[in-house]
């Protein structure tokens, strides 16, 4: 070989070593390194600085956050384009303050690894858990080396999982995110997640994250994604390429002429041009605002207090509940499950009667405890009592009613709760007729398991789908699986939902105690786990259709 070309070698390996040296020095840590290839905000700065494009004719590009959003003509090629530059691929890393030096209060993402946009964020915990728990839909099987050390796995989800360990602090988050995410898990890439097909048809982009996983963004909760990496000025190349190629470069034929496939699993997302919603190089009449100013708290008892809780819920709530607590925030619309619309006060779980407001105390316990089965994270592990508190307060200010209710310090009507009978085990033969003569098999179905009759067309108040209760794994009841709760829950009704009062449909306090039997007898006595020493042989034979150990 030649001296010149061993020099040429050895330059090469020279520079690549000190760039990396250089980001390991900026380094406060393993979960703050970030390659030394990449720039940061001052080099993007420098190196746009007097860049001008249609987008910015006349100043330079912002450097502060992304305002190209959906809406805008360019929008449709920008996504193609940081589709293509992998700009939103992200690792979810670790609790904030555990073994990090950085900021606390939320989850690290590590974003666009090895390229020159590679950064980190940190995440709130509402964001966090809505998009492992709501979009990924982790379930505890997934991960059963870890869970075995707590008893094994049952088949749900993990956010359930991890509160069950510790009610009251993010230590669980912490082991855990260190576990499945840490470089040495192998489950390193299980939190690591691709754009796999964009759908300009439904506009929806479709992902891949780990072994199996699959989920759909909006176009909106994919901006989300963009901006925790770009801003326009990290974006300048695009806006280069936009006006040397001009509308529908990226999302149409590619600037090499190469055709993308007309269609991947019925889904159509590119030949048939007809059927896209949004079009390139053409504007929306209305961009999306992802930014849209917190509603003014209004003059109120314990004003003091909303004004606490409103800042917590714009960090941790906004993300699922939305900014005007409508329940349509950015994540929203990738859950099963919607968020809770807080403008009409229909509230599903109280200790109140039919149609009934909640009390305060009912609002702090859902907020502490969550909803199992759901996104609704334990927020008992994250926050204090006071912080929760003056989130409940907050939450009257959406509904006019509640507010009212509040101020006027009028106290809703409680349910009144019997003596549970000493010989509830004996009236299950009695609930079973009770169950019948109130016909709930119309929904939940003749074995309970939800598949009734009209269980296909049930919907909310807000019109989404809705599933019937499965009667037949208690552990699962979102409004709690005690004799209590259970009582409570078909004398008081869930408001909002097909789910009525039945408290006038018997004529005895026996025959609804009976209900309550008969209920909790479809549930086996103890709660089916599968250990890891099983789960290599039984995991495809103990697990249903619905993803719960059931033997």
């Amino acid at each position: 070989m030649k001296p010149i070309y061993i020099i040429g070698i050895l330059l090469i390996l020279a520079v690549g070593a000190g760039a990396f040296f250089f980001g390991q020095k900026k380094a406060s840590d393993k979960y703050h390194v970030i390659s030394g290839f990449a720039w940061d905000k001052d080099e993007w700065a420098k190196r746009t600085k007097g860049i001008r494009t249609s987008y910015n004719p006349d100043h330079d590009l912002n450097t502060e956050t992304l305002t190209l959003v959906p809406g805008d003509e360019r929008w449709l090629d920008f996504m193609f384009w940081c589709f293509n530059n992998k700009l939103a691929e992200h690792q979810v890393e670790a609790y904030g303050g555990t073994e990090w030096d950085g900021p606390k209060g939320g989850v690290i993402f590590h974003w666009a690894p090895g390229s020159r946009w590679e950064t980190h964020t940190l995440a709130s915990f509402g964001f966090t858990v809505g998009h492992t728990i709501g979009e990924h839909e982790w379930k505890d099987t997934q991960f059963p080396e870890f869970f075995e050390k707590y008893g094994g796995t049952y088949g749900i989800n993990v956010k359930d999982r991890l509160a069950e360990i510790d009610t009251a602090s993010p230590a669980g988050w912490a082991e855990f995110l260190e576990y499945c995410g840490g470089p040495n898990s192998p489950y390193y890439r299980y939190l690591f997640h691709q754009e796999a097909v964009v759908d300009p048809v439904r506009e929806r982009i479709y992902l891949i994250g780990g072994q199996g996983v699959a989920f759909e963004y909006t176009y909106e909760r994919y901006y989300h994604e963009l901006r925790e990496v770009l801003t326009d000025a990290k974006a300048f190349q695009f806006f280069q390429m936009y006006d040397l190629y001009g509308p529908g470069f990226a999302c149409m034929t590619g600037w090499a002429k190469n055709k993308l496939s007309a269609q991947l699993h019925g889904f159509s997302f590119t030949d048939d041009t007809s059927k896209w919603v949004t079009k390139p190089g053409v504007a929306k009449a209305v961009k999306y605002d992802p930014n849209p100013p917190l509603p003014k708290v209004p003059k109120m008892r314990e004003g003091s207090a909303a004004l606490a809780g409103q800042d917590i819920y714009r960090k941790q709530c906004t993300p699922c509940h939305g900014v005007f607590g409508d329940g349509k925030g950015f994540l929203a619309a990738g859950f099963e499950v919607k968020p809770r619309d807080f403008r009409q006060a229909q509230y599903k779980f109280r200790s109140t009667v039919s149609g009934a407001l909640p009390t305060m105390g009912d609002l702090e316990h859902i907020i502490r405890v969550g909803v199992p089965g759901g996104t609704m994270p334990a927020w008992g592990e994250f926050l204090s009592k006071e912080d929760i508190h003056n989130v409940a307060v907050y939450l009257t200010t959406f509904s006019e009613r509640f507010l009212d209710a509040w101020n006027s310090k009028k106290e809703p009507e409680l349910l009144p709760i019997t003596a549970m009978p000493g010989n509830l085990g004996s009236l299950v033969g009695r609930g079973k007729e009770m169950y019948m003569q109130a016909q709930c098999a119309k929904c939940h179905g003749e074995s309970g398991v939800g598949n009734g009759p009209s269980a296909p067309e049930l919907k909310d108040t807000w019109e989404n789908p809705i599933k019937a209760a499965d009667l037949t794994y208690k552990w699962q009841f979102k409004n709690g699986f005690q004799p209590r709760d259970i009582y409570r829950t078909f004398n008081g009704g869930l408001n909002g939902t097909p789910m009525p009062s039945y408290k006038d449909n018997f004529t005895s306090d026996e025959d609804r105690w009976a209900l309550v039997a008969y209920v909790l007898s479809l549930s086996p006595e103890k709660r089916p786990v599968l250990h890891l020493k099983d789960f290599r042989n039984k995991f495809s034979s103990a697990i249903d259709s619905n993803g719960i150990v059931r033997r």
